[in-house]
């Protein structure tokens, strides 16, 4: 065991590029026990395990070599997490293309999205989900558009990118556009896991309303559809607690 675990140990650190002393001087150890370790000379403390998993990108499982569930060849560690990510269609994705990537890394340095996503929840109940924006330079230069499970909501050329300096103004167009898309297109984006965080939500601040009723009376996806069925017809989702109320009414 001591083998496997010091070359899983090995092959993990050096699929991120992180020396022995790099490696040890984040788990707070010295670089002689990493290299025992690797060597297969010793073993950690198990107190050390979760802080490894944790620097390493790994599981316990894997580590341990319990069972692999690796879909790579070489544990290459940035890969497999680019194929997990690729495996399904997601619920917002923003591609860009080449000129406008300066502008996307600024602005997600800033609070603009949180501020647009707090906006939503005010005034529509709507939980805009975390997005994932990607780079395509299949895509005009200064084209971007987005996507809700590979659907195509929107498509646009920010004229902002080639008139000003301002590198915000463009990142703050693409927002906009995606936060419009999602509040338009809800119905379509709304799905169990955002649903689930707006009744934690609710748990936490009234928990009278849905402790006991949510998930036990009803399902995360009986209440995802009730919600897709209102929007539908056009009516607001943000009052949950008299949804909740009228459906434990009907049960």
């Amino acid at each position: 065991m001591r083998e496997n675990f010091g070359e899983t140990i090995c092959q993990y650190r050096q699929n991120l590029k992180m020396t022995q002393e790099d490696f040890a001087y984040r788990l707070g150890v010295t670089p002689q026990a990493v290299s025992r370790w690797e060597r297969g000379n010793g073993l950690p403390d198990l107190s050390l395990l979760k802080g490894i998993c944790n620097i390493l990108h790994v599981s316990a499982d894997t580590l341990l070599g319990i069972r692999d569930n690796s879909v790579t060849e070489n544990n290459n560690v940035q890969m497999e997490r680019e194929i997990r990510y690729n495996l399904f269609a997601e619920p917002v994705v923003v591609e860009f293309g080449e000129a406008l990537i300066p502008c996307v890394l600024e602005g997600m340095k800033t609070d603009y999205l949180n501020r647009k996503r707090n906006q939503l929840a005010q005034k529509y109940g709507v939980l805009l989900p975390v997005i994932r924006f990607r780079d395509n330079l299949d895509l005009g230069k200064n084209a971007y558009r987005i996507l809700s499970y590979d659907h195509v909501l929107y498509e646009a050329c920010s004229k902002l990118c080639e008139s000003e300096s301002d590198t915000a103004a463009p990142f703050h167009e693409i927002i906009d556009s995606a936060a419009e898309e999602c509040r338009k297109n809800y119905s379509r984006i709304l799905n169990k896991q955002i649903v689930k965080i707006m009744v934690d939500s609710l748990k936490e601040h009234y928990p009278g309303i849905a402790d006991g009723l949510v998930p036990e009376k009803i399902s995360y996806l009986r209440l995802t559809d009730h919600l897709k069925n209102m929007l539908n017809q056009g009516k607001p989702i943000r009052d949950l607690i008299h949804i909740l109320e009228e459906m434990e009414r009907g049960l």
